[in-house]
């Protein structure tokens, strides 16, 4: 799944659906990749969103990762500590993951 702009309280229910529909759909032991590398900016909204996506996910099973977040995005996860929570890829998604 790929994400672009801004993750705030505004379009983070938005990327809550859409993170949501993805995890019911997949399948077990299959693994879901956030393609940040169009992301400007994250708050603290959209981290939340973030970290429940990767509980729905761990619950079922599911594999979890963001991939490419930019130096911005990158910094914040640092700073608070999810980049040890996350599994994080320097690399974007490849084409229809």
């Amino acid at each position: 799944m790929t994400v672009s702009g801004e993750i705030d309280l505004y379009t983070a229910p938005r990327l809550h659906s859409g993170l949501s529909a993805v995890i019911a759909k997949a399948d077990p032991e299959s693994r879901v990749t956030v393609d940040m590398s169009r992301v400007d900016f994250c708050d603290s909204t959209g981290m939340n969103v973030l970290l429940t996506s990767l509980r729905q996910a761990n619950e079922r099973g599911i594999g979890f990762e963001l991939a490419a977040p930019r130096p911005a995005v990158k910094k914040i996860l640092q700073v608070t500590g999810l980049d040890s929570v996350f599994t994080i890829r320097s690399e974007s998604a490849p084409a229809g993951k």
